[in-house]
């Protein structure tokens, strides 16, 4: 027997080009296709941080500890270029002959340098750093991979208490993200979905500490940090079922997900 249950659909669009540090190999800083749900907690209003946070350490499970079980914020997954082209610009793709689309968002490298401009730099070894530089990492020069403008992310809310509508007016219109506070725009709306029994393949990403379950099997997941990501696996009990427009596959996700629920 299915029920009834409205979510938040969050479209994300990058207006500026968006870096956060995926993995580093190298000089190589790699900016992934997710942004997580770490992330959007905070630039969704939802979470304030510290202002200044000494160390550098985050407080994700006790900035969160009065609304983790409210609602979930799932990671954001990148969409298609045709998806961005449908929803952003209301161009429709032709049932004739195809013609190729424009290239919009997806990434971009660049490179960059700090260094000074004097004409010998001495190349310290690690063990001989001065004091000032011991124990930080603060590279003079490298690479970046980033998230180019006209990039399209969706992300969805669960809500367990209160109303979908409610939430949705709650989230700004602009919002800042990654590394370097790149703007963004957010659509919503509120879509009907479903609450089902059995056994189900996700379609969409969430935290592998948001979900004690244990998958079936076709386990999909990718590492990232500070929260790695289940991006598809097979289970059995009860899970959340939202229909998407233009005839699009439904996402599946499983009930009941909790912002890192395991670690608490």
């Amino acid at each position: 027997m299915s029920e009834s249950f409205p979510a938040v659909e969050c479209s994300i669009e990058t207006l500026d080009r968006m870096l956060y540090a995926s993995r580093e190999i190298g000089d190589l800083v790699d900016t992934g296709d997710y942004i997580l749900s770490t992330a959007l907690y905070y630039a969704f209003g939802f979470v304030s941080g510290k202002y200044v946070n000494f160390g550098n350490k985050p407080n994700y499970i006790e900035e969160t500890t009065e609304i983790y079980k409210k609602f979930y914020i799932t990671p954001a997954k990148s969409e298609s270029v045709a998806e961005y082209v449908s929803k952003i610009l209301g161009v429709q793709a032709s049932k004739g002959k195809a013609k190729p689309l424009p290239y919009l968002g997806g990434h971009s490298v660049s490179h960059w340098n700090a260094r000074s401009h004097q004409y010998a730099v001495k190349n310290y070894k690690a063990a001989d750093l001065p004091n000032d530089q011991k124990g930080k990492n603060l590279p003079k020069f490298g690479r970046e991979r980033v998230l180019d403008q006209q990039n399209l992310l969706t992300a969805y809310i669960l809500p367990y208490e209160g109303d979908a509508a409610t939430l949705a007016s709650r989230i700004p219109r602009y919002i800042r993200l990654g590394k370097k506070r790149s703007k963004a725009r957010i659509r919503t709306r509120v879509v009907e979905g479903i609450i089902e029994e059995g056994e189900f393949l996700t379609n969409h990403p969430f935290g592998i500490y948001d979900y004690e379950d244990v998958p079936l099997g076709d386990l999909i997941s990718v590492k990232m940090r500070p929260v790695p990501l289940i991006i598809q696996g097979r289970y059995r009990g009860k899970f959340i079922r939202i229909p998407r427009a233009r005839k699009r596959e439904d996402t599946v996700l499983p009930y009941k997900l909790e912002f890192l629920k395991a670690k608490r």
